[in-house]
């Protein structure tokens, strides 16, 4: 089931986040180092006061977490132990119906590269590449854009 965030969501998304940010390999150590410190209980909770996020839950408990401001999907994660399970596009495809047509003709993403084919899958073309610098360290990411006309 999906929802939005509550507060008490927290500690589970922070795990989840730990979690896929400590199995992407593509990270150099000193990023990876870099984001683990960034997320704490209190930055996920400070996101979903600026921005929707919502939590695929399950009897298990969070299975999986997604972000969206206006257009942009700004996270989504799914544990690494049950991705490829349908979770991360479900999360996607209720983000892509959070963005207001009358505003918006597109949703866009700054992907993880590994998630470029998952992103591809889901209709996103590949705009180029975007390096952000993230507590002090070099991000890359692929800008990938999707059109909802």
């Amino acid at each position: 089931m999906i929802r939005q965030f509550q507060s008490e969501d927290a500690a589970a998304c922070l795990a989840l986040i730990r979690d896929c940010l400590r199995g992407d390999p593509s990270l150099a150590d000193k990023v990876r180092e870099a984001l683990l410190e960034g997320e704490t209980l209190e930055t996920i909770r400070e996101r979903a006061r600026l921005f929707y996020v919502a939590v695929y839950e399950t009897e298990g408990g969070i299975a999986g977490m997604a972000g969206l401001e206006m257009n942009e999907i700004r996270l989504l994660f799914v544990a690494p132990q049950l991705q490829r399970r349908g979770m991360g596009g479900e999360l996607l495809a209720h983000l892509e119906e959070m963005v207001p047509p009358a505003l918006f003709r597109e949703v866009f993403v700054y992907s993880a590269p590994p998630a470029v084919p998952f992103y591809r899958t889901h209709g996103y073309v590949d705009r180029g590449e975007q390096t952000f610098e993230v507590h002090g360290q070099l991000l890359e990411t692929v800008f990938m854009v999707k059109s909802l006309q």
